[in-house]
């Protein structure tokens, strides 16, 4: 996993199959797909082609409700 603090931009391509695994990889937590989405102004989550995406920075308080 590659935590981003703050902002980047990044390109990806449909090996990197979908947002959520972007989210995963990038962010730690998929579920802050709806993040990339939203600064994006993306609707879909595939990846089926190359984009370049600009992250949203790091943010603890942005989980998918999972303690541990």
């Amino acid at each position: 996993m590659t935590n981003v603090y703050e902002s980047q931009t990044i390109t990806v391509g449909p090996a990197d199959i979908s947002l959520w695994h972007v989210a995963a990889k990038y962010l730690g937590d998929a579920t802050q797909a709806n993040r990339i989405m939203d600064v994006n102004g993306l609707s879909e989550t595939w990846v089926t082609g190359t984009i370049i995406l600009q992250l949203p920075p790091y943010d603890s308080s942005q989980t998918g409700g999972l303690s541990t």
